[in-house]
């Protein structure tokens, strides 16, 4: 446990040591096509950079997820009157 509790510290220092030293580097994520559109893998690490159709699996999941907290936190408020 004593490794966890360094591990979030740890990687927000690598991520602004990035950022500071490369910032430009992933600005061309966007730009990045599939080598062969549909075809993907699920439940494995990948290789490199997300692609255009795994980003956009994720920005639906993403959606998915807000869409669905939200109507818990509305069900919530009208189950116990609260404003």
């Amino acid at each position: 446990m004593d490794i966890q509790t360094h591990l979030f510290p740890a990687l927000a220092a690598l991520h602004n040591f990035i950022w500071k030293h490369n910032p430009n580097d992933l600005n061309d994520i966007d730009d990045i096509e599939d080598p062969q559109p549909g075809m993907h893998a699920e439940g494995q690490l990948a290789e490199g950079v997300p692609r255009v159709a795994e980003r956009q699996q994720a920005i639906s999941r993403q959606s998915e997820i807000a869409q669905e907290m939200w109507l818990q936190y509305q069900n919530f408020h009208s189950v116990n009157n609260i404003e």
